[in-house]
């Protein structure tokens, strides 16, 4: 079960939102209303995670069981933490790194809280060692695929204020609001982009240097409105529970240098490698070649942590290298937003490309005086970006007559995606919008046309949405 599916939109949340609210409204004057509530996100969050089959679930079961053990044995007994942190590790590697397994979805999330959680509760961070509470933080569905890791206090901290809140419409229609225009991001421009993205990756011999190009871009753009998507939905689940959830995103593609893009892009993993790898190695605190040498082991574990091939590491060197420059010569002087896109996107080619031969390949292309011969697209290329509702449009018009018009659509969708990326407000700004709108409404009746006009619009755009959940391919970050 996705986020981007028919069972999920129509069947389970709705009924997950619902029990929230039922509780909220007849339990929470019980002693053991707190509990309740976190049964409840228990069970639906497990029915969640089992449609990803018996191998899934199998695997969070028994990682599950190794950190209550641990945890129990930390809290209780006062033992070492080590084992219980290497048995994640190893569990990880196991799945993560033996290519004759099927790695199960959202493991590398999963581990990563669960040693998270050991390594506070040995510190005492976390108060004591709670069943009830530590599944539901564990198990909670919004973040368990794709992240954020949720910081354990303020997580539990949401959850176990949650039996108090009163939902109100406004915040149902806000947190709709997040998540349609998030499921938009996925449906209509990720897995558009994603079409001309697999096909540049299978045929990269055949490649021109402007087809490189497109390539290169398209994956990049993918990526983005993907994880920003999945972010979004996330946060409007939440938002509609009566609940924050953890920044995990904030328009990473606008930052001025690598710095700046890693303090936006999966905040949340940024966050946790700096307190359990960077910090504990020493940190910025023993000296300048020393420091230098703590990033790059941050940005090598975040490669590897990504994927077990070479790529990933080159990947992660490269992020890792460019932070150490940026440093440098300064985060301040060192800022420039198309130069940071550009490498980026560069370095996204091996983390997509099957090997480091394919990923130079490609980016050879670009670069090669031979592959620019004629200055074209692939119209092959072209082709996959050929929306079937954005064709039928267009068929009205004349342009099918003209020779160019099977490049209108992978136009349309890369300079759609750019104005977003680049000059559009994130789904959370065009959220508080929305919510402001909706309090002048409240207040003032001219301001409800304007309120109807928007609440008709983002009905369509869901509808729109809806229709394409046919050809939806599943969440890019599930995989790592």
């Amino acid at each position: 079960m996705t986020f981007n599916s028919y069972i999920f939109i129509f069947v389970y949340l709705p009924v997950f939102i619902l029990g929230i609210h039922l509780i909220q409204r007849f339990f929470s004057t019980r002693d053991n209303a707190v509990v309740i509530m976190r049964l409840w996100i228990i069970a639906m969050s497990a029915l969640f995670f089992a449609g990803y089959g018996a191998l899934s679930i199998g695997a969070l079961f028994v990682s599950i069981i190794w950190n209550i053990i641990w945890g129990y044995l930390i809290d209780k007994k006062d033992i070492s933490l080590i084992p219980g942190v290497l048995g994640n590790v190893v569990f990880l590697c196991f799945f993560k790194y033996n290519g004759s397994i099927v790695m199960p979805v959202a493991v590398s999330f999963y581990t990563f809280q669960q040693i998270a959680f050991l390594v506070m509760l040995k510190k005492k961070e976390v108060e004591r060692f709670g069943l009830s509470e530590y599944l539901s933080y564990i198990l909670f569905f919004p973040k368990i695929m794709q992240g954020p890791l949720a910081d354990y206090k303020k997580i539990t901290g949401e959850l176990n204020s949650l039996i108090k809140k009163r939902v109100s419409a406004k915040d149902i229609l806000v947190g709709m609001v997040l998540f349609i225009l998030g499921l938009a991001k996925k449906v209509l421009i990720s897995d558009a982009l994603g079409l001309g993205a697999d096909y540049g990756y299978s045929n990269i011999q055949t490649l021109t240097a402007i087809d490189a190009i497109v390539v290169a871009l398209s994956y990049s753009l993918q990526l983005y409105f993907d994880f920003s998507g999945y972010c979004d939905m996330a946060e409007g689940i939440c938002r509609m529970c009566g609940m924050d959830l953890e920044i995990n995103f904030s328009s990473p593609y606008k930052a001025r240098n690598i710095a700046e893009f890693w303090d936006r892009w999966h905040i949340t993993l940024t966050r946790f490698f700096t307190k359990y790898v960077y910090i504990p190695l020493g940190g910025s605190r023993q000296g300048t070649v020393r420091t230098y040498f703590n990033i790059l082991i941050v940005f090598l574990l975040s490669g590897i942590w990504h994927g077990a091939g070479f790529t990933f590491i080159i990947w992660g060197l490269m992020h890792g290298f460019m932070m150490v420059i940026t440093r440098v010569v300064s985060p301040e002087r060192f800022k420039n937003r198309f130069f940071t896109f550009i490498y980026v996107t560069a370095a996204w080619v091996f983390f997509r490309a099957g090997s480091a031969a394919d990923a130079l390949t490609l980016l050879g292309k670009i670069v090669e005086p031979a592959a620019w011969s004629g200055f074209r697209i692939s119209i092959k290329l072209a082709e996959c970006f050929q929306l079937d509702e954005l064709w039928y449009v267009l068929k009205v018009t004349p342009i099918p007559g003209y020779s160019w018009s099977g490049y209108v659509c992978m136009w349309f969708i890369m300079i759609l995606a750019c104005l977003l990326v680049f000059a559009g407000k994130s789904a959370k700004e065009l959220a508080g919008g929305f919510e402001k709108r909706y309090e002048l409404a409240a207040g003032n009746g001219k301001h409800r046309g304007l309120l109807i006009i928007y609440m008709v619009l983002l009905a369509g755009l869901f509808v729109w949405c809806t229709l394409s959940l046919g050809r939806v391919s599943t969440f890019l970050y599930v995989n790592f």
